[in-house]
């Protein structure tokens, strides 16, 4: 793959089902992208709250695994396909939206669970994702 080719976000967290990474991995065998997995860790933001080092270098540990068995699942097979890992902290959404501008991706790929409840209440990542976002935004529906 040369640098300058396409770039794909594909947006996962622990819980992610595994379609929106083989869904990511379809586009990008087609069109030879760069791929970054990356996962955003929601900080809390109360006052006063803390997190803890040990927790957080816990859980990343997880994410980077989980990011790896992925990367081997679907893409060990793709020569022409690299796969960057990546653990951000903050806001998923503007995270997400962050990134894809800051190295002018041309795709974000994200799963989306439709729960009609939480996104009135809540709103989703990946509704927030969706209006934020410059480039394009493939939205995985998860059953």
């Amino acid at each position: 793959m040369k640098i300058g080719d396409k770039i794909i976000v594909v947006a996962v967290d622990i819980n992610s089902p595994r379609e929106v990474v083989r869904r990511a991995a379809e586009v990008a065998e087609h069109i030879d992208a760069y791929v970054i997995l990356v996962t955003v860790i929601d900080i809390p933001r109360i006052a006063g709250a803390e997190v803890s080092p040990l927790s957080t270098d816990m859980h990343e540990k997880r994410i980077s695994e989980y990011h790896k068995s992925l990367i081997q699942e679907y893409f060990s097979g793709m020569p022409n396909i690299l796969v960057e890992s990546k653990i951000l902290y903050g806001d998923p959404a503007n995270e997400i939206c962050k990134l894809a501008e800051d190295i002018n991706a041309d795709m974000v790929v994200i799963g989306s669970r439709d729960s009609k409840l939480e996104s009135m209440l809540l709103g989703s990542v990946s509704e927030k994702v969706l209006k934020r976002c410059k480039c394009s935004v493939l939205m995985v529906k998860i059953r």
